[in-house]
């Protein structure tokens, strides 16, 4: 357990390490809370500006998180069976490896690893995964990591455009090194205390700030290649840790995006037109303070000091004039900024309809429609990268559970779709060297919800999906059977309630019983119960004499014994028989 002195040295790490980003929220709290304090959070320091005060649009920022919100949606895993039999084995296993590969998403969270890759992708050109394991009640399961690209390094592309080896560079903690590397952790503990009495700290690195914010620690090197995962120190010149590889090629996944020449990012082509509407945005600002404040010419004689601001008054002499001069710079400065802004929306492929606005005054739907198609297709080329890098993970993730896991029996637990379901299963049996999977978007992944419900309205009409396929498609929409059940429970009793509208209408006696059955206890239920019971007539005393019933019956000795009522079944016996043969 950490002592006093290392939990404040590391609370007090902590702290400096998110400083970069506590100076945001301290503006954006105070901003929200409005007042004086929002005002001069807004303005900032004069004297100090800082990157936050500076009057720019970050449109690579907005286009990319536009995008981004296109792509990160999970595509499903479908394995489909073999056609050319029909062995209900083969299908069986099918179906078990989609649910598998689905058990798998879920313990790697790939719903939250999507919307990161959907950044990365168009702006540094390529995202990575590497495959490594877990284990979960004492069980091991493949696993995938993604990694912040701007650590990764892949080797040469080659024919086939995937890589055969990767360098992964980053800093750790040396207390993380020392808790992950036991065997090294007198050489790391000496050589992080020789860098703090040098007086540089432990180490400052350019690595991301995504892992490690602080860029402090030492320098880890992941190697990877067909052979294996390298993980080596250099401060201390070891290879601390060798992870042979099970697989047939390399553990990990590159996603890249299409280019022609060399890998680039969507937005690398845009720099130098936003570093010219930044110079420009700002010289704007600076034209508007100082035609806001312009200077005065006075031609004539002035009583008195010259007074400016709100309320001033100068007194002149007769004949004296006063000229403010004009000046056209904030109108060409702001027309240059449209003509920017323009250029780099066609570049990024940033249309401003993804801002909610209208590229023309005068567009129908069909223009829209077409002005949009072009963005479709940049976002469906990049679907095509997701869904084929994320069945090279599916692939990489059956290969390494049947060589590591074997003969081993494991439970899994997943959802299909949106139904909790848990079995076991044994991957050499029910994988059996068969890694191929298909992902799949939705048919209407790109639409929002109301129209997909519209659009998917007119596909049931005509005839194109069912109603199951609609609401697969549905965000919010998980437990299907559940959701199914309690529709053909309401159509049943629809149908039925009709049916006892159409009894009572007829004047059933049984549908007014029924109906009165479904009220709820209470006096109007008691009411209707006395109005609509149907009461016997009674029977006057002659009816009931010629009845028979007018006497009342003799009272009734005990029971009589077992021996009295064999001999009456006996003599009933005798006498139906002589009757019998009497009509033979």
């Amino acid at each position: 357990m950490k002592s006093e002195k290392d939990v404040l040295l590391r609370a007090s790490s902590l702290r400096g390490t998110m400083s970069y980003s506590h100076a945001a929220r301290t503006r954006t709290r105070a901003i929200m809370d409005g007042g004086p304090g929002a005002v001069q959070a807004l303005l900032g320091d004069m004297g100090n500006i800082g990157d936050q005060d500076l009057p720019w649009a970050n449109l690579m920022l907005s286009g990319l998180d536009t995008l981004a919100m296109k792509l990160g949606n999970v595509p499903r895993a479908r394995v489909n069976p073999p056609h050319n039999t029909d062995d209900e084995a083969p299908r069986k296993r099918a179906e078990k490896r989609e649910r598998i590969v689905e058990a798998f998403d879920e313990y790697d969270r790939l719903p939250l690893q999507l919307p990161q890759v959907a950044r990365w992708l168009p702006g540094y050109g390529f995202a990575v995964w590497t495959l490594t394991s877990t284990t979960t009640s004492g069980n091991m399961y493949p696993c995938v990591q993604l990694r912040d690209p701007y650590d990764c390094y892949p080797g040469e592309w080659g024919v086939n455009q995937q890589p055969e080896e990767l360098a992964v560079c980053r800093r750790i903690h040396p207390a993380m090194a020392e808790r992950l590397f036991p065997k090294y952790a007198g050489l790391i503990g000496e050589v992080s205390r020789g860098y703090e009495r040098a007086g540089g700290g432990i180490l400052l690195s350019s690595a991301s700030g995504w892992e490690n914010p602080s860029g402090r620690g030492l320098e880890i090197i992941e190697y990877y290649d067909r052979d294996g995962t390298h993980i080596l120190l250099p401060q201390i010149d070891r290879r601390v840790e060798f992870h042979v590889n099970p697989l047939s090629g390399p553990a990990f996944v590159v996603a890249k995006r299409f280019a022609f020449n060399h890998l680039v990012g969507q937005y690398d082509q845009m720099i130098g037109l936003l570093g010219g509407m930044a110079k420009l945005q700002v010289l704007y600002h600076v034209a508007m303070e100082d035609n806001t404040f312009a200077p005065t010419n006075i031609a004539g004689e002035l009583d008195g000091q010259y007074r400016k601001g709100r309320f001033a008054v100068n007194r002149l002499a007769q004949g004296s004039t006063v000229t403010i001069p004009q000046s056209n710079i904030p109108y060409q400065a702001f027309e240059m900024i449209n003509h920017l802004e323009r250029r780099a929306r066609v570049v990024a492929g940033y249309p401003v309809q993804d801002d909610a606005q209208s590229p023309t005054p005068w567009a129908t739907g069909a223009g829209l429609g077409e002005l949009a198609s072009s963005t479709d297709r940049r976002v469906e080329e990049y679907k095509t990268v997701i869904r084929y890098a994320l069945q090279d993970v599916d692939a990489k993730r059956l290969e390494w559970d049947e060589m590591v896991g074997g003969d081993q029996k494991k439970p899994l637990a997943g959802l299909k779709p949106g139904i909790p379901h848990t079995e076991s299963y044994i991957p050499a049996k029910d994988i059996k060297g068969d890694y191929r999977t298909i992902r799949r978007y939705g048919m209407m992944s790109g639409l929002e919800e109301p129209q997909k419900i519209i659009v998917g309205g007119q596909m049931i009409q005509l005839n194109l999906i069912d109603t199951r396929t609609l609401r697969e498609q549905i965000a919010g929409l998980d437990n299907l059977t559940q959701i199914e059940e309690r529709i053909n429970d309401d159509r049943f009793l629809e149908v039925l309630h009709q049916g006892l509208l159409a009894g009572a209408a007829q004047n059933d006696p049984r549908a007014f019983m029924v109906s009165i059955e479904a009220l709820p206890a209470g006096e109007l239920k008691t009411l209707f119960q006395k109005y609509y019971t149907v009461e016997e007539p009674q029977m006057s005393e002659e009816e009931l004499a010629l009845a028979g019933m007018g006497q009342p019956s003799a009272p009734q000795g005990p029971p009589p014994d077992v021996t009295t009522v064999l001999q009456q079944l006996s003599t009933s016996g005798a006498k139906a028989g002589l009757q019998t043969v009497g009509r033979v």
